[in-house]
C-alpha cells in the first residue's frame, strides 16, 4: 500500500510538471482552436445554406448532430495524434529523455502522467467544442433563427461518446509518439488511419479500426453497435496502454 500511495504520488507530480511544460505552448493553442474550427466551420456552413425563415428549432437541434459527427470523425483523431506527438515533442527535439529518466522517477510515471495529460487536453478539448456550440446558437438566435427546441437532443450521448470511444487510439498515438522521435509517423498514421476509419465507420469492419470508435458512438444506425463502441473503448485502450507500458519496460530509451 505504501509503494502504491508513493507511485501516485510521483504520477501526480509528474502530471503537474507536464502542465507546466507546455504552458504558452503550441497544445494548449491547439486545444482551443481546433474545437473552434469545427464549430465555426458549420456556424458559417449554416448561415450559408439557410435562411432564418427556412430552419426551425428542430432543425437547429441538428447542428449539434452535425458539429460533433464532424468532430468525431475528422478532427478528433487528427487533434489526438497532434496533441500526444506535442506533449512528447520537447523530449525528443531536445533530447532531454536521459536527464529525465536520470532523476529518481520510474518511466512507468513519466508514461503514465504524459498519458494522462493527454486525456485532460482531449477531454478540455471536447468541452470547449460543447461551450462553442451553445455560443454558436446563441448567435443563430441573434441573427434571428428559431432556437425553440435547439436543445431537446435526442440522446445525450452526442455530448460525451466521442470523447469516451476515442481512448483507444489515443494509447495507441500515445505509445506511437512516445518511441518516434519524428512527428512525422504519428501523424501519418494518424492521418491514414483516419480516413480508412472514416470508409470503415459505416460497415461492420468497424470494430478493427478504433478511429472509427468516436463515429460509431454517436451515429451508427443502431443502439447496439453505439453501445459496443462504447464498450469496447476503456477495454481495448486499457489493454492497449498496458502493452506499451510492457515494451516500454524492455526498451532502453535513447
Amino acid at each position: 500500500d505504501r509503494g502504491r500511495r508513493r507511485r501516485r504520488a510521483m504520477i501526480g507530480h509528474l502530471f503537474l510538471v507536464e502542465l507546466l511544460k507546455i504552458r504558452r505552448s503550441l497544445v494548449l493553442v491547439m486545444t482551443l482552436v481546433c474545437p473552434l474550427a469545427i464549430v465555426g466551420f458549420m456556424f458559417l456552413m449554416t448561415l450559408r445554406a439557410w435562411d432564418p425563415p427556412e430552419m426551425t428549432g428542430a432543425d437547429m437541434a441538428r447542428f449539434w448532430s452535425d458539429v460533433v459527427s464532424t468532430w468525431a470523425y475528422f478532427m478528433l483523431p487528427l487533434f489526438v495524434a497532434l496533441v500526444t506527438s506535442l506533449i512528447h515533442g520537447h523530449e525528443h527535439r531536445n533530447q532531454t529523455w536521459r536527464l529525465m529518466l536520470s532523476l529518481p522517477i520510474g518511466v512507468d510515471a513519466l508514461y503514465i502522467a504524459k498519458a494522462l495529460l493527454a486525456i485532460a487536453l482531449t477531454l478540455c478539448a471536447h468541452a470547449i467544442l460543447l461551450v462553442s456550440i451553445v455560443l454558436a446558437l446563441w448567435a443563430f438566435g441573434l441573427a434571428g433563427y428559431d432556437l425553440t427546441g435547439a436543445f431537446d437532443l435526442r440522446s445525450w450521448r452526442v455530448l460525451w461518446a466521442p470523447a469516451v470511444a476515442a481512448l483507444p487510439m489515443l494509447a495507441i498515438q500515445h505509445g506511437l509518439a512516445w518511441h518516434f522521435r519524428s512527428l512525422v509517423p504519428p501523424l501519418s498514421i494518424a492521418v491514414i488511419a483516419t480516413f480508412v476509419g472514416m470508409e470503415l465507420a459505416a460497415t461492420r469492419l468497424w470494430v478493427w479500426v478504433p478511429w472509427s470508435y468516436p463515429t460509431v458512438s454517436i451515429t451508427a444506425q443502431t443502439v447496439e453497435a453505439q453501445r459496443l463502441a462504447l464498450l469496447l473503448s476503456p477495454v481495448i485502450g486499457a489493454v492497449v496502454f498496458q502493452l506499451g507500458l510492457r515494451r516500454l519496460r524492455r526498451q532502453e530509451i535513447v
